[in-house]
């Protein structure tokens, strides 16, 4: 047995020191296998040149070389370039090329980020396993790094991006015209609520953008257990214009992606594909119009009712039965949307013994108070004790219950957004928005049909990031863009009502495309809105849009 402070302990600590550091540094070496199919569809041409904005252990460049080889490049080093902060990367480097070649000035030991694009030539490809370190571990220098970025190019996404966002966003400054990119990035880059605005970017930059989903843990040997995503930039464009499409598909392994690069000469035969620039175009054109208005521009957001422990608090009253509590005093606390089928929360919907919207504990109502606090002292003293949300109470157990909303809307859905009038009075958990009218304004219950148009479902499906479960997550930066008609606006108050009553009874009924029909032939076509031509179109794009999103999660 080896002694505390012998060789296998020091074994030890510099393995785990090892660790940190690349920890610290978002570093995952790239697999050989990755590294040689992202390089074998970047580069094209014998003549082109490569950057690598993060090389660490090589294996992008290694594969470049190889490809250039096969090409016919006589010496593939010269028209190589990178940056890298860790020294360590520099003798992957030199057993690579076997010079050192940070000397020439086209290897540097620097942050990327501090490169100007307009002092370095033009390169026809981009290759890149960027760091994947969030903005909660970014370390002083990082954080001081990325607030000089922002300052610079003041991009459209937050400054709690992580790494890669910036990464990914720079290099595309430092491409030549026609120019591919190929990145890995971690799977949340699709999910994260500023993934969007950099797919965005890259949009309006190339001619086109392809996203692979892959199953297979590239980073499974350094311990990472997170999926990745290639995305492959095709066709840098001169100037920014009108987002290009972008084909999204889940692959199995790195050997069915090989095969469909290799089956297609490119990834562009995506068969799953969804250009949905053209729908883009569509409602940009109907806002520049005055025809559509954003929803943060007639509601105020917010979300729910921050519970702390939802199993815990919430229950249905057959589940609070069963445990011996009567929760007759507990108030409905609405937790997902399809809790209601109709466009109104109704007394049915809330007060019914048998309804499928849950009540909140509330200790001071009970009339089984002796109860209610003998199942109090069941949950665990150190799990109350290091609950973030419980610290904020007094007591721990007092949850909020604001019924000051006139509406919720779903965080998560499925098949469109909906909007659930609040006619009940009631509030509703943090997996659901509350929406009220803006200040100075009068709150318009035809907001809810609106939000039913095929127009707002189609800018949901745009904007909104897809789950793996097939749903789509709303962020509340989605929900105040989504665009609404604003012709609804202009109905009166008894059409209105009739209206409500009519699309509740068919969406309680299971009728969700005739209730859909209804309200496009009301705010839409009859108003002259759009043509029912164009209709056609935009829920040609909706279906095709649903289609991919649910198929990819199947």
């Amino acid at each position: 047995m080896l002694k505390d402070g012998g060789t296998g302990r020091r074994s030890d600590d510099a393995a785990k020191s090892e660790e940190r550091r690349r920890r610290s540094l978002g570093i995952y070496y790239t697999p050989p296998t990755a590294a040689q199919i992202l390089a074998r569809w970047a580069i094209r041409k014998r003549s082109d040149t490569v950057l690598e904005p993060s090389f660490g252990g090589c294996a992008l460049l290694e594969a470049a070389v190889d490809r250039l080889r096969e090409l016919g490049s006589k010496e593939p080093s010269t028209q190589l370039c990178g940056y890298d902060v860790d020294i360590g990367a520099f003798g992957y480097l030199y057993r690579l090329l076997g010079r050192n070649l940070e000397r020439d000035g086209r290897f540097l030991r620097s942050d990327f980020l501090l490169t100007d694009p307009r002092s370095a030539a033009s390169v026809s490809t981009v290759i890149a396993n960027p760091p994947f370190v969030s903005w909660h571990r970014m370390n002083v220098g990082q954080r001081d790094i990325v607030r000089r970025w922002r300052h610079r190019y003041g991009p459209t996404f937050p400054m709690t991006a992580s790494l890669w966002a910036y990464f990914i966003v720079h290099s595309t400054q430092f491409l030549a015209p026609r120019g591919r990119l190929a990145f890995v990035l971690p799977a949340s880059s699709l999910t994260a609520d500023y993934g969007r605005a950099v797919l965005d970017v890259l949009a309006r930059r190339f001619r086109r953008v392809h996203l692979f989903r892959l199953n297979e843990q590239l980073f499974i040997q350094a311990g990472a257990q997170e999926r990745t995503v290639l995305v492959l930039a095709e066709s840098r464009r001169a100037a920014e214009g009108t987002p290009g499409p972008l084909y999204d598909r889940t692959v199995a392994s790195l050997l069915e992606l090989e095969e469909i690069i290799a089956s297609s000469g490119s990834a562009e035969s995506e068969p799953n594909c969804v250009n949905d620039s053209a729908a883009a175009s569509t409602l940009n054109c109907l806002l520049q119009k005055g025809n559509l208005c954003e929803l943060g521009s007639i509601a105020r957001i917010s979300i729910g009712e921050v519970v702390g422990d939802t199993r815990f608090f919430v229950k249905t009253t057959s589940e609070w039965e069963s445990i011996g509590i009567d929760s007759q005093g507990f108030p409905p606390l609405l937790t997902g949307v399809k809790q209601v089928a109709g466009l109104r929360v109704g007394a049915a919907d809330v007060r019914s013994r048998y309804s499928a919207v849950p009540r909140l504990l509330v200790a001071s109502t009970s009339r089984a108070a002796s109860k209610v606090d003998k199942y109090l002292r069941t949950y665990p003293n150190a799990a109350r004790l290091t609950n973030v949300t419980f610290a904020k109470r007094s007591p721990w157990h007092a949850v909020s219950y604001d019924t000051t909303a006139k509406a919720f809307m779903g965080s998560i859905s499925h098949d469109g957004p909906r909007i659930l009038l609040n006619v009940s009075k009631v509030s509703c958990a943090n997996g659901l928005y509350k929406l009220r009218a803006m200040a100075g304004t009068q709150w318009r219950p035809a907001l809810a049909l609106a939000a039913m148009s095929t127009i707002t479902r189609l800018s949901a499906e745009l904007r909104a990031r897809a789950l793996g479960s097939g749903g789509l997550k709303l962020e509340p930066s989605d929900v105040r863009a989504l665009a609404i008609p604003q012709s609804f606006l202009e109905m009166p108050k008894p059409e209105t009502t009739a209206l409500i009553v009519k699309i509740d009874q068919l969406l309680r009924a299971g009728e969700k495309d005739a209730a859909v029909r209804l309200v496009d032939l009301r705010l839409l076509i009859s108003t002259g809105l759009i043509k029912p031509t164009e209709l056609r179109e935009l829920k040609g794009y909706v279906d095709e849009l649903r289609h991919v999103r649910v198929r990819r999660s199947a």
